[in-house]
């Protein structure tokens, strides 16, 4: 036993001596290497985005995942990012997060983000897309998503930047139809009945309403309601109110201007054209005045103005005058645009009249100015109109 024991303990000796020798050899290494470490398409996507310092701020808690589809997210302090395998990984945040939350996150109707915000679109607008659909913010109409027929037919019209505008509600339903609601219209659709698409610009008595040489009032012998005197010339009393406060600017400015002519009835605008079509002809009425049934004077949106002095009055050269020049720069402050402008006959249809101002409202009146957009029809994007 005594030999078999200093044996063993040679044995073990030896072995540490061995050990010994191999580290100070460098042949063994004192300490394993360290893992590689995986970054997630999560945390890649919280890097791209600035990480900690960024949109999104710092991680709240651990990536969590067993989601919808085998996917995963991550909350931080400003939103949250979302990654499925059809996806990727993609940042929500502010009122579109809040949007699509409501619609059950990626378990509802949208599924998952299928790419990041967009911004910069009309009124300062922005949109994300999901799986099956989007959601579209901007300022005044605030952030709602919009999805299957309902937001085929919105595409077709033109998005955010076509007559409807941006939606101002989500989408409801109730039997066998759904209907969403958009800042100038709305589009309802019916199981078995399709899609039926309501528009302010055809409808008389809106402010959103166009009337060119294609586009006559229904119907054509409309008569607006609630008309107020403005120096002795008709409009609506919403245009009216803006007009006033129009003019008191503008004569603080030191630029008086003087109503001419606002509301014509029907009879009013056939008897002027008539009287036109005998001085000119019809090719040179057509290009300084409407058909009957075709003039924005009838709506009651409409003053012609001109300067106190008289001096251009319902000529070209009034642009040049303090008013003329005052209402160019300033009248879509007050909701007001400059209908004809110079150079847009071929869309218009109608010769430059710096005098002819229509009430929009402020937010169209704004955005024109702001995007340089120069007549309705291009606002709206509606065809030309430069015939009948």
């Amino acid at each position: 036993m005594d030999g078999l024991a200093r044996s063993t303990n040679s044995t073990r000796r030896g072995a540490v001596l061995a050990l010994l020798c191999a580290l100070v050899l460098g042949a063994l290494p004192a300490t394993a290497p360290p893992p590689a470490y995986a970054v997630t398409a999560i945390e890649a996507e919280h890097r791209r985005l600035g990480g900690a310092s960024g949109r999104l701020g710092a991680a709240l808690a651990p990536e969590r995942c067993g989601l919808r589809n085998s996917g995963c997210y991550r909350s931080f302090e400003r939103g949250s990012i979302h990654w499925s395998p059809g996806t990727g990984a993609r940042a929500t945040w502010g009122a579109v997060r809040a949007a699509w939350a409501a619609t059950g996150w990626e378990r509802g109707r949208l599924g998952y983000p299928a790419g990041g915000e967009v911004c910069g679109l009309r009124d300062g607008g922005c949109y994300q897309s999901f799986e099956r659909g989007g959601i579209h913010w901007s300022p005044p109409s605030g952030a709602h998503p919009t999805w299957g027929a309902i937001r085929s037919a919105w595409a077709a019209s033109g998005w955010e930047r076509g007559a409807l505008g941006y939606p101002t509600g989500g989408e409801s339903c109730a039997g066998r139809s759904c209907r969403q609601s958009f800042q100038r219209g709305s589009i309802t659709w019916t199981n078995g009945g399709g899609i039926r698409v309501a528009r302010e610009i055809d409808r008389a008595a809106s402010v959103f309403v166009v009337v060119n040489k294609r586009r006559p009032l229904s119907p054509v012998d409309y008569v607006p309601g609630n008309l107020e005197s403005v120096g002795g010339h008709l409009m609506r009393a919403d245009a009216a109110a803006a007009f006033r406060r129009m003019q008191a600017d503008a004569a603080r400015d030191g630029a008086p201007m003087t109503p001419i002519s606002g509301y014509r009835s029907y009879a009013t605008q056939r008897d002027l054209y008539r009287h036109y079509v005998s001085l000119y002809g019809q090719a040179q009425a057509d290009l300084i005045s409407a058909r009957p049934g075709h003039s924005e004077h009838q709506t009651g949106l409409v003053m012609d103005i001109g300067d106190p002095s008289g001096e251009c009055g319902l000529q070209q050269c009034f642009a040049d005058t303090p008013a003329g020049a005052w209402a160019r720069a300033h009248a879509h402050e007050y909701g007001f645009v400059v209908r004809y402008p110079p150079g847009r006959t071929a869309t218009t249809g109608y010769a430059y009249e710096p005098w002819h101002l229509r009430y929009v409202g402020r937010h169209v009146s704004t955005g024109m100015a702001r995007h340089g957009i120069p007549t309705l029809e291009h606002y709206m994007r509606l065809p030309a109109a430069p015939t009948y």
